[in-house]
């Protein structure tokens, strides 16, 4: 067998062998392939992206499925790779509370998402345990996403969530609740 034969036969063997290879990789050429593999991997889905954001590490995709919210995360791999995170299932919408949220923390990236089952909340406030307050008045349909960072890795300052308000167009809160410790994950 000559040379370029033997180059012929290699690449080929390439070409079956690679692509199963990636796939099972974990590794996604879009981050938005990326969110769908990891909902079918745990069969939740197809949600309802409402809103991309990008952050140092990758993506927010908030989304919207049946009764339940989520924001996955999904972080950029050698470049131009994206491999799925976190949070892929969410919480459950409780329609009798006029904001249902959640909030959870990867390393020093931090998170607090929610929908607003009260059409009179036009802003969304919440406090860190620094003292910080971030505040959302333009929301993503009838959902919103606060995002902040709690130091770095090497030095993680105390910046958890510690409440989280929902006021009218004349500023008065409709909805109040207040957290203690660390990310749960879903709200109290």
């Amino acid at each position: 067998m000559n040379r370029r034969n033997k180059v012929l036969r290699n690449l080929l063997i390439l070409a079956v062998l690679l692509p199963p290879a990636f796939f099972r990789s974990g590794l996604y050429l879009t981050p938005l392939s990326a969110h769908r593999h990891s909902e079918r991997s745990i069969h939740y889905g197809p949600s309802q992206v409402v809103h991309i954001q990008d952050f140092e590490q990758g993506k927010y995709i908030l989304c919207k499925y049946d009764k339940w919210i989520s924001c996955n995360t999904v972080n950029q791999q050698w470049l131009f790779f994206w491999r799925f995170g976190n949070q892929v299932t969410g919480i459950e919408n409780d329609p009798a509370k006029a904001v249902c949220y959640s909030w959870n923390q990867s390393y020093q990236y931090c998170k607090a998402y929610g929908i607003l089952n009260d059409d009179r909340v036009k802003k969304i406030e919440i406090t860190l345990s620094d003292g910080t307050i971030l505040t959302q008045t333009d929301f993503y349909e009838d959902m919103f996403l606060l995002t902040w960072t709690s130091g770095t890795k090497n030095d993680r300052q105390n910046r958890d969530m510690e409440r989280i308000r929902g006021y009218d167009s004349n500023h008065s809160v409709l909805y109040e609740d207040s957290l203690t410790g660390s990310p749960l994950g879903e709200s109290q």
